[in-house]
């Protein structure tokens, strides 16, 4: 793609959720690549803010009022919504962005881009028709790469390299360091994420207490739970009274999770946000695939994906299982063991 005259000014929309803000974060640096002296505001929804604050190639954060939004809509106070979406689209055109990236594909976030005004508007065709909005488009690649949709729409706008970038801050890496210090976590620690928001993707709870068991017999390193304040108490019973064995799900942010996550001696977890993060932040990872399509290459040499092929996977949003999730069941405990034991 060829740069305008003027210095160009792109809006990158990935509102959500985090994984996907992980995989889509090599983004802005493919666009500087394409569209020299790009300035780049990338447009988010507000719980995932803080994963690209610290992004050294993003120049500002546009957080989309999506919240005010719904209430809106749920009190059916349609005037009072059409008054917020024109005074948000004139916040975005008032900005003079050249140029939208609708790194989403739905046909909310085409939308936010046809309103910023933006003369050239790139993205993904989609079954919600949200081409209609844009002037740019192509199809998402059938790929087993990490990123794959998103380093396709770098090579489209003319891009060679695509390097994914997490960065946390200072104050994230001190506040969990104060949190491990109080519970006497030192340095050398592994990270499990049992969680995540589609049961289908979950590996049964028994399974993760037979892998720490294992691992306990295995090793006295530390084991550090993460997730969210609604797995708090799923993480908690993983915990087994053991002193060694440490729910932070629910009790730090999402910054420090990936700090976590980043100083981690090796992380096993399933499709989730923290998994993705574990394989940019290049730790050794075992990644657990059922309903979902794995990733089978990533740039980390260290990240190992088990997946069972069975003929109903991926179903990814359709079980036809009736909640048994064979395809994540049948990872078996001491498979995963066998994986990461060369880590511990």
């Amino acid at each position: 793609m060829c740069s305008t005259a003027t210095q160009p000014n792109v809006l990158l929309i990935r509102l959500s959720a985090i994984g996907d803000i992980v995989m889509a974060s090599g983004l802005p640096s493919s666009i500087k690549a394409a569209l020299p002296n790009a300035r780049i505001t990338w447009l988010v929804e507000k719980p995932y803010a803080g994963l690209i604050q610290q992004h050294p190639f993003v120049d500002e954060i546009l957080v989309w009022p999506k919240s005010e939004w719904k209430a809106f809509g749920k009190k059916r106070a349609y005037w009072s919504l059409f008054k917020s979406v024109l005074a948000f689209r004139r916040q975005l055109r008032d900005k003079g962005f050249t140029h939208a990236v609708d790194a989403q594909g739905l046909l909310k976030s085409a939308f936010l881009a046809y309103l910023s005004g933006a003369a050239h508007r790139i993205g993904f065709n989609s079954k919600e028709q949200s081409q209609r909005f844009l002037t740019d488009t192509i199809d998402k690649p059938i790929s087993e790469e990490i990123s794959s949709e998103y380093r396709f729409l770098a090579k489209h706008m003319g891009a060679d390299a695509y390097q994914l970038h997490v960065e946390m801050g200072e104050a994230a890496t001190l506040q969990l360091r104060r949190t491990l210090n109080a519970l006497s976590v030192n340095s050398n620690y592994i990270v499990l994420a049992p969680f995540t928001t589609r049961p289908q993707k979950h590996w049964p709870i028994n399974h993760w207490k037979q892998l720490i068991t294992l691992i306990r017999q295995h090793s006295d390193i530390s084991i550090v739970i993460l997730g969210g304040p609604s797995d708090s108490c799923d993480a908690q019973s993983l915990t087994f009274n053991d002193g060694d064995v440490y729910s932070l799900a629910g009790h730090v942010s999402l910054a420090e999770s990936a700090v976590a996550v980043k100083q981690s001696q090796a992380f096993i977890g399933v499709d989730t946000g923290l998994t993705h993060m574990a394989v940019t932040f290049l730790r050794p990872t075992v990644a657990l695939f059922g309903s979902t399509c794995p990733y089978t290459y990533t740039d980390n040499t260290n990240t190992h994906v088990l997946y069972k092929n069975l003929v109903c996977a991926p179903c990814k949003r359709k079980p036809t299982c009736n909640g048994t999730f064979d395809c994540m069941a049948s990872i078996r405990p001491e498979e995963v063991f066998t994986t990461v034991k060369e880590y511990l």
